[in-house]
């Protein structure tokens, strides 16, 4: 495997930063991330900037918010009284993450304020809206195995106990 391309494991360093130039998220080489290539394990943009890339390839990419986490949909903010979650979930503090049954399947929310009768919760990704800013290096690439192809994402050294 010389370059990255379709069901790949690539495994890269990377640094995410802001618009601001803050660091939001980091990789070195010794804890690098690795993912299935062409299987959506990363955004969009990042994944098309590093398609047909070799090992020691270094990239800084912009991801626009489309081709990131989406734009922001205030139509994900919701109030819901505090009776409809379960007793436990009912001493949630804003910036929790919940997961919750949205009736269309499984999502993680996130708690924007708890009064004493409701929670406002939002369904948008913490960075939904904003533009990316990648540094990249790749750090190692092999071809993906049969069970990581059937589950459609990476697996480390030892393999992947599913639940």
């Amino acid at each position: 495997m010389s370059k990255i391309q379709k069901n790949t494991v690539a495994t890269i360093a990377y640094v995410l930063k802001n618009r601001k130039g803050e660091i939001l998220d980091q990789a070195g080489a010794e804890e690098a991330f690795a993912y299935l290539h062409g299987h959506d394990n990363v955004v969009p943009g990042l994944e098309k900037a590093l398609d047909g890339l070799a090992v020691g390839d270094k990239l800084s990419v912009t991801v626009s918010a489309d081709e990131g986490y989406g734009d922001y949909d205030p139509d994900l903010v919701q109030t819901v009284e505090k009776s409809k979650f379960p007793p436990k979930m009912r001493s949630v503090k804003a910036g929790e993450m919940l997961q919750v049954d949205t009736g269309a399947g499984w999502s993680v929310v996130t708690v924007k304020e708890a009064t004493a009768t409701h929670i406002v919760i939002d369904g948008n990704h913490e960075l939904a809206g904003e533009d990316l800013f990648f540094e990249v290096e790749v750090i190692a690439l092999r071809e993906a195995s049969p069970e990581e192809l059937e589950h459609g994402h990476a697996h480390g050294p030892e393999g992947h106990n599913h639940h």
